[in-house]
This record gives structure tokens, sequence and C-alpha cells, in this order.
């Protein structure tokens, strides 16, 4: 009875989003521009990927490779740029970056050891048959857990249409990647992939809580899809993660 219940408030909150007209939250964020990481005008969008565009070079064979090398994450993209120095966290901004650039990274290489399919061993250099997994962080806005703490404050339900009202003004975490695999033997460019992504909508959502936590959730998101890529048969599709959630954290 008291799941039933729960299923209920849930559906009928759903229908209050719908009602109030909330529907654009839980599109897909805007693709970005790019930053010149990789060439943003040779990237397509591709259905079968969970990735705003991608690019594969023709004729190479992903199966001889069997290993994979993911260096620090780059963030020149973004310390050169000045729109952080304006934003709510501008003094601690820059120090937030690497944080976040590090957490990507790791969550990256601990995707591919724990990966059930093994299909890439992690290492620590590049080289011959070793695929280069080098990944720029091109955007990072915060959450702000001010006006997520009024979404929660609201009466049960309203909370939705002060997350609409919120986001719709420009106030949703966002993040963003420029990505390129690279022949370590070589060093030619074999794929490019970008994405940009915002904070899923919630009815409740305790990650908008802190500042970098709805980042952390999307980074988690682009980890596993990254190991689905290039785990994918030829037609196979990785969806992307869904822009709503049920789940507060």
């Amino acid at each position: 009875m008291k799941s039933a219940s729960i299923l209920a408030c849930l559906l009928a909150a759903a229908l209050l989003c719908v009602s109030l007209g909330c529907k654009s939250v839980t599109s897909r964020a805007e693709p970005a521009a790019g930053t010149g990481f990789v060439p943003m005008a040779e990237l397509k969008s591709n259905p079968d990927l969970p990735f705003n565009k991608a690019w594969f070079k023709q004729g190479v064979d992903f199966s001889s490779y069997r290993s994979i090398y993911v260096p620090g994450v780059n963030t020149r993209y973004m310390l050169d740029d000045t729109w952080w120095q304006t934003c709510m966290r501008r003094d601690k901004m820059e120090q937030d970056i690497k944080d976040v650039a590090a957490f990507l990274r790791q969550h990256l290489i601990d995707a591919f050891k724990n990966d059930p399919k093994k299909r890439y061993a992690v290492v620590d250099a590049p080289g011959p048959g070793v695929l280069v997994l080098d990944v720029a962080l091109t955007e990072l806005v915060p959450s702000n857990p001010v006006i997520e703490a009024l979404t929660l404050a609201a009466p049960y339900g309203s909370g939705v249409a002060v997350q609409a009202a919120a986001r719709s003004a420009g106030n949703v975490a966002s993040v963003a990647f420029e990505a390129r695999l690279i022949d370590g033997g070589t060093r030619d460019t074999v794929a490019m992939f970008a994405d940009r992504e915002q904070a899923k909508a919630a009815f409740v959502d305790l990650n908008a809580l802190t500042w970098y936590g709805e980042a952390h959730v999307i980074i988690t998101d682009w980890s596993g899809q990254f190991v689905a890529v290039m785990d994918r048969k030829p037609g196979e599709v990785v969806q992307p993660a869904p822009s709503f959630t049920l789940r507060p954290w």
C-alpha cells in the first residue's frame, strides 16, 4: 500500500509538472558550440551514440586495440576563458575546475577497469596498440544550492514548478567535454566526441544542494557511456542518459 501511495504521488506530481509547462525542463541541454579542442565542424550528430556529436576516422580497425590510456583532463580551454571569473564562486572556481577534472579522469579509469567485458586494459602510458582517451573539460556551471533549497521548501509538487522557473531563467548546472581518441603508436586521431549536458530534472534533487553534485552525476553517466561506446558492436545503439530522474541522489 505504501509503495502504491508513493507511486500515485509521483504520477500526480508528473501531471502537475506537465500542466504547469515544465516539459522543457526534461529536455537535453543545447549542444555546445565548441572551444577548439576538437574541430567541431568535422563532428556530426550520430543517433547511435549518446553524445551530441562524433567523428570516426574511416578504415580504423578498433578491434586491434586492447589497451586504453587516460591522461589528465585538459582544463586550459576553460581556464583561458573569463566567464567563471564573474560566477558566484569566482574565488574558488579555478580549484573547482581542477577538482572536477580529476573526478572525471578517475571515473573514466574506474569505468574501464570495472567493465565486465574487460575489452580494454587500462595502462599508464601510451604506445602501440593503445588508445589514448584525451578529454578536455570545456564547460562547468555549478548548481545554486540556495535556489535548489527553495524547491525543497516549496509545497509538495509545486517545487517542480519552482525548479522549472529557475532553470528557464538560466539557473541550471551544466557541464561539457570535447574528446579525441588517439592511436598511442602513430599519434593519429581516430575518433572525436563532444557532449554537453545539464542537471537532470527531479521532483527532489538532493545533488543540487552541493555545488557539483549534479555535475558528478553527469560525469558518472559519461564514464559508463564511453565504455559502452567503446564496447559496442557495429549497428548497436548506445542511448543517452535520461534527462529526468525519480531518484533524489
